[in-house]
């Protein structure tokens, strides 16, 4: 068989190998971001009562601080976390400390959300896109192409009666 015509019948068959569906390709998240910031929105449904709020996200290697706002943008809570502890300051009350960033989320929505554990999906650090965490089950349902890795866009968590949705509508990261 002449060269070119081996070419062109090897050409034809690779044409028309399948590659698998883009669904049926693995991702994962990361690789882990040491810094960010992310604003979105956040759904907490606790039985028959539902829960709208906005928020801003920061990480730098040794705290988090997360910014809760009304669907308008009124600041309504901010828990910070570092290595001293946790905090939560809302307006015109006194600032509360806690061990962990669950402990004040309980106190600001009535569930002790892991959001430890969120940073680290959401910064990239644990690449599965799902999982369970303290009795939540968290599924990523979506995520972004961000540079040479995958950031999460959607995560959903749930445990009994209580549904946890976190949206990111806007990734501010450092070079």
């Amino acid at each position: 068989m002449r060269p070119w015509l081996a070419c062109l019948v090897a050409l034809l068959l690779a044409a028309c190998a399948e590659s698998p569906p883009l669904s049926e390709v693995p991702l994962i998240l990361g690789p882990p971001l040491q810094r960010l910031a992310a604003e979105g929105r956040i759904s907490l449904r606790q039985g028959d009562h539902r829960d709208h709020l906005r928020f801003r996200w920061e990480h730098t290697p040794g705290s988090d601080v997360v910014l809760l706002m009304s669907p308008l943008g009124q600041g309504m809570a901010e828990l910070a976390r570092d290595s001293t502890g946790a905090r939560l300051t809302q307006p015109n009350q006194p600032v509360i400390a806690a061990d962990t960033l669950p402990q004040l989320a309980q106190r600001v929505v009535g569930v002790p959300l892991p959001l430890e554990a969120m940073a680290d999906w959401l910064r990239g650090a644990r690449p599965a896109l799902n999982g369970e965490v303290d009795g939540w089950r968290v599924i990523i349902s979506e995520t972004s192409a961000f540079r040479q890795g995958r950031l999460l866009r959607v995560m959903e968590a749930s445990r009994e009666d209580v549904e946890f949705k976190l949206i990111v509508d806007d990734w501010d990261v450092p070079e």
